[in-house]
């Protein structure tokens, strides 16, 4: 079998590369790869930085995926039967990341980000000089038959869905004060609510009595594998410590069973003490840490 590699095209790639990471999740039962939501979520961003591998006499099938999300963190995305593959995409990465340099003499991190239990892949990192760091974040799925938790309200507090342009002017205040994102805007949200995994009945919002958001999340459902992400949850530092994640999050539970989800998972959660014992509390169990994996150059 022959594998040719070349540049990603958003408007007939998305739905080939959304396909291939469905059917490695159900050949695999993994999370090795990300699910289509997060690739979805992100496919118009940095698209000069993203790599696919296919086969050479079927164009359309999908070996490989390398993919940018930030600074110089990169992601790889590949099918469990071609571990070959594995330092041909690494050395792109690498040289690809080597070819935006301005100047040449400036020293240059770049970062891989996986999920730990691949042995394959980490020894095929470590062969291309590549150190495992610092935790990045941890995978958490919760089982769908687990019962919800009762998470009363406090008095005065309201859950409903988001409403509009006003709505997600507050939510991306929050998210730039909760998450730092400086740059999230509710034209940021509104491109979100654009994808084919948005469903406004899933897009919450916690009500203070003055009117204020409090806390927010959004469950997305990808229409084909119905694989469900959680993704963003936050609570503005003014209202935290008053069970507003836990009732938000176990409301969405309820509205989601109507989607017949597939899995509910949260890619990349915080590991912090507050987030552990939300998640703990609404169910979610801890499947495994994602690492930096770096090198200098």
């Amino acid at each position: 079998m022959t594998i040719t590699s070349r540049g990603y095209t958003p408007d007939t790639d998305l739905s080939k590369v959304q396909e291939f990471l469905f059917e490695v999740h159900k050949e695999t039962g993994t999370f090795q790869n990300w699910l289509p939501t997060r690739f979805e979520n992100s496919h118009l961003e940095k698209i000069e930085d993203k790599r696919v591998w296919e086969e050479e006499r079927a164009p359309g099938r999908i070996m490989a995926v390398a993919n940018r999300e930030s600074m110089a963190n990169y992601f790889i995305h590949i099918r469990p039967l071609h571990p070959d593959l594995l330092d041909e995409v690494i050395q792109w990465i690498e040289s690809h990341t080597i070819s935006k340099k301005q100047d040449p003499t400036d020293e240059l991190k770049i970062n891989i980000i996986s999920l730990e239990g691949d042995p394959e892949r980490e020894a095929a990192l470590r062969r291309q000089g590549f150190e495992k760091g610092a935790v990045d974040g941890i995978l958490r799925v919760r089982d769908l038959n687990a019962p919800i938790p009762v998470a009363p309200l406090p008095e005065g507090y309201t859950i409903r869905a988001v409403q509009g342009r006003e709505d997600n002017e507050k939510i991306a205040a929050n998210i730039r004060v909760v998450f730092g994102h400086g740059w999230f805007t509710a034209d940021t949200l509104e491109g979100i609510a654009r994808g084919s995994f948005y469903n406004r009945d899933l897009d919450l919002v916690a009500v203070a009595p003055d009117g204020a958001i409090a806390s927010f999340c959004t469950f997305r459902v990808d229409p084909v594998s119905r694989a469900t992400e959680l993704e963003p949850m936050g609570t503005h530092p003014d209202y935290r410590c008053m069970g507003l994640a836990k009732a938000l999050i176990s409301e969405g539970m309820r509205r989601l069973k109507k989607y017949d989800p597939l899995n509910l998972y949260i890619d990349g959660a915080a590991d912090n003490p507050a987030a552990n014992r939300l998640y703990e509390a609404t169910g979610f169990e801890k499947e495994g840490t994602y690492y930096y994996w770096s090198k200098t150059m």
